[in-house]
This record gives structure tokens, sequence and C-alpha cells, in this order.
């Protein structure tokens, strides 16, 4: 199956608010310099002129980086069309931002490393304090709240994974699995070989089986209809095994009218296979009773399949004749059985087969259904397939980034009431 996979934001506002993130910075950075100002405009212990100077020249520079930054991605977003990725100019101004944000991760480092953090009338006790070495992770604290930031950021973004599927070739063969889903299917005489015992329906056998089946194919284009007394598509021709199992999961008896109308369920499995390009077109049919229900014949059906080429492999599932099936539930909840004769008719099954230069089968269990599936598929003769169509599916992984962030934030929190604890 041909995939490509694309990483894209789906929300606008992710940008906006990228945008929003470093100027709300700078609107802090100038605030927290006012502040400080008017703090030191009497200490002693003031920033050097040097370093004011470079802190404004750094604010400015922010300023109109920011502005740039701001001016060239709405140009792009809103005046350009097409891809914005595709200009130029709005990676010129993804990088303005950045810088402001660099800039601005560089001014606040510096102005820490000035700024006094105790003022103290006398300095003769300061010159007994043995010189000590700075901690060379003491900048992981507001490191982490940084990348916290940006990744929350991220998150608004809403970024997705972009999964294309395109049409896809093979090698295989057109398989419609046609299932009885009559409430004759509830029989419980489909029990494991290895545990002749255990109690299980031949409904839920029969999926058990087809699922194993559908899991070992690779290059085989499935489809799924089911009948009772009248058929219906539940899945038309395809390679994605996934859907198709996903719909078997959900099959159940009684759903449709109780009934069996095998020429009905022929006749929708031709028709979902009479357009197929391929040399092997089969219709694996599955069934435990006699038909009874059918507007279209059996026999009618079948030499319908022979025209276009389509061979039908009727399996009779079950042993037939007097069968165990469940009645209700006793006052305890334990499910009740009797014997209930259940009518089939093999030699229309071998007719159909025949006609259609099949194969009857009968399975009376779950090993013995394996087998039959696995004849089949040594009869046939495979050719190169097409699954034409495109679709992409968008996968949401915002939770990528904000589980990243939360933890950034514990471990800021942790470490600044812990290890890097100020004073005062």
């Amino acid at each position: 199956m041909s995939r490509s996979m694309e990483f894209h934001f789906d929300s606008p506002w992710g940008l906006v608010v990228l945008v929003a993130v470093p100027l709300l910075l700078i609107c802090l950075f100038a605030i927290e310099r006012r502040r400080t100002r008017a703090a030191q405009s009497d200490n002693p212990f003031c920033e050097p002129q040097r370093v004011r100077n470079n802190l404004l020249a750094f604010l400015l520079v922010s300023i109109l980086a920011t502005i740039g930054g701001i001016f060239t991605t709405f140009w792009v977003l809103l005046v350009q069309s097409g891809d914005p990725f595709e200009s130029p100019l709005f990676f010129v101004g993804l990088g303005l931002l950045g810088l402001v944000v660099l800039i601005t991760t560089g001014s606040l480092w510096i102005k820490r490393r000035h700024r006094p953090v105790l003022l103290i009338s006398s300095t003769n006790i300061i010159s007994q304090v043995k010189e000590g070495r700075p901690s060379s992770i003491r900048f992981l604290a507001p490191l982490l709240r940084f990348v916290a930031i940006m990744l929350v950021v991220v998150a608004l973004a809403r970024p997705q994974v972009a999964t294309t599927e395109a049409d896809v070739f093979a090698e295989g063969m057109d398989i419609v699995l046609t299932i009885d889903v009559s409430t004759s299917m509830q029989a419980v005489d489909f029990a494991p070989v290895n545990s002749p015992r255990d109690r299980k329906s031949r409904i839920v056998g029969a999926k058990k089986v087809i699922g194993r089946f559908i899991q070992q194919r690779t290059e085989d284009r499935l489809g799924l209809v089911v009948f009772a007394a009248d058929a219906f598509t539940q899945c038309p021709l395809t390679l994605d095994y996934s859907v198709i199992q996903n719909i078997l999961g959900s099959v159940k008896t009684g759903v449709i009218q109780d009934g069996t109308a095998i020429g009905n369920a022929i006749m929708v499995s031709v028709n979902r296979l009479k357009e197929s390009e391929a040399k092997s077109k089969v219709i694996i049919l599955l069934t435990d009773g006699d038909d009874n229900a059918s507007k279209v014949s059996p026999k009618q059906a079948t030499e319908i399949a022979a025209q276009h080429d389509i061979k039908v492999f009727p399996i009779l599932v079950g042993k037939g004749g007097l069968v165990p099936y469940p009645v209700g539930k006793d006052i305890f909840g334990q499910m009740q059985y009797r014997k209930v004769e259940i009518r089939t008719n093999p030699e229309l099954l071998k007719t159909i087969a025949k006609e259609s230069k099949g194969k009857f089968y009968r399975a009376v269990d779950e090993k013995a259904l394996e087998e039959d599936f696995q004849d089949i598929l040594d009869h046939m003769e495979k050719s190169r397939l097409m699954d034409p169509g495109k679709f992409t599916r968008n996968t949401e992984v915002f939770q990528l980034a904000l589980l990243p962030a939360l933890l950034a934030i514990l471990l800021e929190l942790a470490l600044s009431w812990t290890r890097f604890r100020r004073f005062p």
C-alpha cells in the first residue's frame, strides 16, 4: 500500500500565538527594566552603564524584529495565496520572530547576572566567605520554563500528521466473503478441535476463522456480503484489511429478517465482482441452511456468475440434523440449549459449485474451515490488481507537545522550590 505522511498545523491561531508570545516577553522585559531602574536609582550596587546600554540595544532590536516578523508573516498569510511555507518571506518572518525569542532570553540572562541579590551595609563579612563556583546547571530552571511555553504554543497550533494513501498495485485475486447471518447460525455445534466440549456458535466460529484469513492476506482484494432473508454489501472490494476487520467484528445474527436467500446473496456478490479485471474472481459462500427466501433462484444467480467467470465456493457450516440451539437463560443466568433440527441442502451447494467451476466444502469445526479456505487459495490464479482512489487521514498529535510541556513545568517548579531556591 502506497502511503505518504505530512506534518502540518491546522490552526492559524497557532501562528498568531507564536507571534504574541515573544511580544509579551518583550513587554514584560520592558516593564521589569522600568521597575528596577526606579529601585536602583539610589543603589550603589546598580548595574554597570555598559550593561544597561547593551540591554537597551537588545530591546530596540527585539522591537524592530517583532514588527518586521509580524508584518512579513501576516503579509504572506493574508495577502498571498497558496501554501505559506512555499514563500521565502514567510520563513524570513519566522526567522525574525525566532531572533526575538533568542534576544529576549539572552537579555534576561545578562540582567540576572548583574542584578544584586542581597544588599548589606558592609562587605567585610563577604570577604570571610570561601569562594565558590556557580552551578553548571543553574540555567536549567528558566530553560525548562521557556521550553514549556513553546510546547504549549505548538500544541495550540494543532499539529497534525496527514497520512495519504494513493492508488495501490498488488499481485492477488478478488474475493467476496458471503456470510449467512440467519438465526440458525446461532447453533452451537462448532466447537474447536482441541476443546470439543466448548460450546461455540457457528457464526462466532466462522467469524474467527475469517478474521485469521483476512490477517494472512497481503495482496488480495476482499469484500464482505451478509445475508439472511435478503443480502447486503457490508464492504466493497478493498485492500484496507483493517476496515474489513472492523466491519466483520460488528457482524451478528438477527439484524436482517430471518431466512436464507442464497440466490440473492450470490447476485449481490456478483455485482461486486463483475467489473473486476482480476484473473481470479471468487465468491466464498458460508451458509448452514437451505434456500427458502430468494427472489432470484440460486441456479439463475449461479449462471450469471459463470457468465462473468466468477467461481463460487460454497462451504456448508455445521453438522446438520439435530443440533444444540440456545433457547434462553434459566433463573441462575445460565444459557439453556435444546436439540433442534436445521434443514440443510448440500446437493444445492454442490450444484452451485459445479456450474460455477468452484468446489463444495463442508466444515464441522474451525480447523476444517481453515483448511477449506487454504484449499480455495491454492487453486486460484493471481493477477495484478489496482485499488484506485486517494484519501487523506489527519491524526491530531497535539498531545505529544502537551505532555512534555507538563513535565517541563513540573520539573521547573521542583527545581525552583528545592535545588535552585532563591534568597531573598
